[in-house]
């Protein structure tokens, strides 16, 4: 099932904490039309239904598959200096935090749905000054012994964070469907004002957002019952899937399609174009019509193409001979489950292991690791055990002959 996060910068100093609101409201009238917090779409991959609230500068909300890869890469637009008093160069700068939130996405709110919550300190500077400090940080600590050096977290290319408690975390999650981001509010440490909070949320729940689906109704569109896909499928459609444009599509499919693939706020724009036109463009033209992330995006969709497997592997059932393949794109034992659930019938919740048979007949558990070193196109005969009510699969591998 889908996971929705949302992804804040906030202030990490509890002092700072209480006058958050105040201190973003200053911020957005000295910088109208910037974001202190945005999604570098490009870059990042494995995102759906990327909302990047006007009523909340300092968060963005997303959609994304945990069996697939997921990297998200963001923009501060804001530096820890203009949020300190004006002194006479050589400013600190106060530390922000980025806090990371998931959920479990859902159609209706639900609070018990909070999977997990990390964050990380951080400080934000000019390239010059950013600089600067790198350099006095790096100084400092080849002036230690070489024990203390240690303890010093070294550079990774990606961004480290830590577990939170639940109760350390004082937001407003989301309450609608995965693109419904209405009651997404500012941070605040209040957590016991609920009238301030329901107040905020009948005011932000007038704004109505571009990428909201609500204004489909339910007989329209469904949920995707695909592993492979997160995009709402069509209920009543026997043309072409959704995720489909072709030659042949006429304008109210190429139309339909576009909106379906979050593309809504150009339907206008491409009102009169057909597949055929819409498979011409080239990436310079979507760029051009449609901004550089859009116009990229929309090549992507238009031109996907089927992601080679990192894995390839073939089961057999017992007592019968007929091979089934299963391809996986990560080596995620998650995504090995779901795949071998669904060739066999059984739901995941009811399989409580994976094996593979080892020498000498062990049991060795299934693990990342463990299918990271299966040899591609290795035959599995696969046996399914019973247990008090769950079930237990063991892979056990066949010689090539």
């Amino acid at each position: 099932m889908s996971k929705q996060s949302i992804i804040r910068i906030c202030f990490h100093e509890r002092r700072l904490q209480y006058m958050e609101r105040e201190q973003m409201s200053l911020w957005q009238q000295s910088r109208p039309g910037d974001r202190i917090l945005e999604v570098d779409v490009p870059l990042s991959y494995g995102l759906c239904d990327v909302v990047q609230p006007s009523n909340a500068l300092n968060a963005v909300v997303f959609t994304w598959d945990p069996t697939k890869e997921v990297g998200v890469y963001i923009k501060v637009n804001c530096i820890s200096t203009e949020f300190t008093p004006k002194k006479h160069g050589g400013e600190k700068g106060v530390p922000f935090r980025i806090q990371v939130e998931t959920y479990q996405a859902a159609e209706t709110f639900d609070a018990s749905k909070r999977l997990h919550a990390a964050a990380c300190q951080i400080k934000v500077f000019k390239l010059k000054g950013a600089d600067r400090k790198h350099k006095q940080d790096r100084e400092k600590i080849l002036k230690r012994p070489v024990s203390e050096q240690e303890k010093f977290q070294p550079s990774y290319e990606c961004t480290v964070l830590n577990d939170i408690p639940f109760d350390a975390v004082v937001s407003t999650p989301p309450t609608e469907a995965a693109v419904s981001t209405n009651n997404i509010a500012p941070y605040s440490p209040d957590s016991g004002n609920l009238n301030q909070q329901n107040r905020n949320a009948n005011q932000l729940q007038n704004q109505i957002e571009e990428v909201n689906l609500n204004k489909y109704t339910q007989q329209e569109l469904s949920p995707a019952t695909s592993n492979e896909s997160s995009y709402p499928n069509v209920v009543n459609s026997n043309v072409y899937p959704p995720d489909q444009l072709v030659a042949g599509s006429n304008p109210q499919i190429t139309t339909h399609w576009l909106t379906v693939n979050r593309f809504d706020k150009y339907v206008s724009t491409f009102a009169n174009f057909c597949g055929a036109d819409m498979l011409r463009m080239s990436r310079d033209d979507l760029i051009q019509i449609c901004g550089h992330a859009d116009g990229i995006r929309l090549y992507n969709a238009l031109h996907s193409k089927t992601i080679a497997p990192k894995l390839t592997i073939y089961i057999c059932r017992e007592n019968t001979s007929v091979f089934n393949a299963v391809f996986l794109s990560t080596h995620n034992n998650i995504e090995l489950l779901q795949k071998l659930s669904s060739l066999t019938g059984i739901p995941q919740d009811q399989v409580r292991d994976i094996y593979m048979q080892g020498p000498q007949s062990i049991h060795i558990h299934l693990n990342n690791d463990v299918i990271k070193h299966i040899k591609e196109e290795t035959m599995f005969n696969l046996e399914v055990i019973q247990d008090n009510g769950s079930y237990i699969f063991i892979l056990k591998p066949m010689n090539n002959k």
